[in-house]
């Protein structure tokens, strides 16, 4: 599994950052190796947003990416955000279990 996290610092409308990763999240939905997706704004800077995302495969994660439908839907987000997108391994995680504790 590989996750791709991206701090993405909103330099235009907010509203249209929102509506327009919605838009390109409907399509990664579709994709092959998608597991699971989150995008989170910081409640310290309202304009900072991180989105985090699970993949099955580096290769079905890299596939996903390069798809033409996904590259145009990205190119909206042009003027919108600026990125600073990371692809990571998952080195350590956790599940709270039912008596409190972690892992």
């Amino acid at each position: 599994m590989v996750v791709f996290v991206n701090k993405v610092s909103v330099i235009g409308n907010a509203g249209d950052f929102e509506r327009v990763y919605g838009h390109i999240a409907d399509h990664l939905r579709t994709r092959p190796g998608l597991l699971r997706y989150q995008l989170l704004r910081s409640q310290k800077d309202p304009l900072t947003y991180f989105n985090v995302a699970e993949w099955e495969t580096k290769e079905l994660f890299d596939a996903a990416m390069a798809d033409p439908e996904f590259r145009a839907r990205l190119k909206k987000l042009e003027g919108l955000i600026k990125g600073d997108p990371h692809v990571a391994d998952v080195v350590d995680h956790g599940v709270v279990a039912a008596e409190g504790s972690s892992r």
